[in-house]
């Protein structure tokens, strides 16, 4: 009997799949290809932009012409697809400039735009670096991402200077605290902030400043800076119960009305009931506030002080105090008040605000980069627009 041998498959017959290329090499030909078209279309709009400029193209001859080609020089150019080098420019003898980019720009637009954008959501400037360095090619320096973000310093120039309209139906005013390097020091440092809603519903951060403590001298300063760029009369002011801030919108603002917020206000009363008595005392509480009548809404409030007055006397006269602010809301339409009963308008800011901010994981060198960082965020907020009754 014979033996068997081993496999004797000629080596042509035999199937191997080849090895797929490296995820380097295969993301390195992707960007080498869209950088090449990419340059394609540039050359192409370059020269369709000098034959307009000069009325005539190449080698064509006519009366009408207006200038003359004169060679080309080279440049390299950051894209959002990496660098494009020695990319050719037309010239003529009259200096044609083309509109692609500006004369000694190195970077198109959109690249300084992502640069920022993530810096504006958290991201260090070293990690931007290594980011853009990933998707383009280029490791743009800290200094350089650095400079992009202080370009916002203008356009905030102008936001806090622009003008507000006359009449805010509400208005919604707090403040929040970030934390910044003060004589080598972390501080907590106050920032007051006011949204409001126009008459068509439309929402918007009107101001927000450095507030010293909260005190009323800084509150007065912003409500002062309302004022003077425009704003004449505001119906209801949606607030906490911060004695300096309240006094402030007093003076400035005699007749408007108040709604101080009632889960602040909920909070404040529970303070004085013992812990294992709020699963019963908060929904008769929060039920005042959830009436379909302010007339039903003080029959409940009636009743929760009759029940509870002998047993948590001082939590009863927490929750008398400025009661009749707790319920402005009521005489609104009835559409706004799940908006008004609380601040969590300007709360949910704040929120978004420090969501970025958190994620440097470090204080902030100084105010003025706070409130950039603060104003560099609320500018890319869509606020919803409220619906207003006819």
């Amino acid at each position: 009997m014979a033996l068997q041998t081993q496999d004797t498959q000629p080596v042509a017959f035999r199937q191997e799949n080849p090895a797929p290329p490296a995820r380097d090499e295969f993301q390195h030909y992707i960007r080498e290809t869209m950088r090449n078209v990419v340059r394609l279309a540039l050359t192409t709009i370059l020269e369709e932009e000098v034959t307009a400029f000069i009325g005539a193209a190449p080698y064509e001859q006519n009366r009408t012409r207006r200038d003359y080609r004169n060679g080309t020089y080279t440049r390299d150019l950051d894209t959002s697809v990496g660098r494009l080098e020695d990319l050719a420019v037309p010239r003529t003898r009259q200096g044609f400039r083309t509109q692609v980019f500006e004369r000694y720009q190195r970077r198109r637009p959109e690249v300084d735009a992502s640069l920022g954008e993530m810096f504006i959501q958290g991201v260090s400037t070293r990690n931007v670096g290594t980011v853009m360095e990933q998707l383009t090619g280029l490791a743009p320096s800290a200094s350089s991402v650095s400079r992009v973000y202080h370009k916002l310093e203008d356009e905030f120039t102008a936001w806090k200077q622009r003008k507000l309209a006359s009449h805010y139906v509400y208005c919604f005013a707090d403040g929040t605290y970030f934390s910044v390097i003060y004589n080598h020091e972390g501080c907590k440092m106050p920032i007051l902030a006011v949204i409001g809603i126009r008459p068509d519903g439309v929402r918007e951060v009107l101001a927000f400043s450095v507030g010293d403590r909260e005190n009323a001298d800084a509150w007065k300063l912003l409500l002062d800076d309302l004022k003077d760029r425009g704003v004449q009369r505001v119906d209801l002011w949606i607030t906490d119960g911060n004695a300096a801030m309240l006094n402030a919108i007093e003076a400035k603002f005699p007749q408007a009305r108040r709604q101080r917020c009632v889960l602040h206000k909920m909070k404040n009363v529970l303070g004085y009931v013992p812990k294992h008595q709020h699963a019963l005392v908060e929904p008769e509480l929060k039920a005042i506030f959830y009436q379909d009548s302010r007339t039903q809404a003080e029959q409940a409030l009636a009743a929760f002080c009759a029940k509870y007055e002998k047993t948590y006397n001082t939590a009863i006269e927490c929750l008398r105090r400025d009661m009749d602010a707790c319920l402005t809301f009521y005489d609104f339409p009835r559409p706004h008040w799940r908006t008004l009963r609380t601040t969590n308008v300007i709360e949910r800011l704040f929120e978004e605000v420090k969501k970025r901010s958190h994620k440097m994981n470090a204080a902030f060198p100084n105010e003025n980069s706070c409130l950039l960082m603060f104003y560099a965020v609320i500018r890319g907020l869509n606020f919803k627009k409220v619906t207003m009754p006819n």
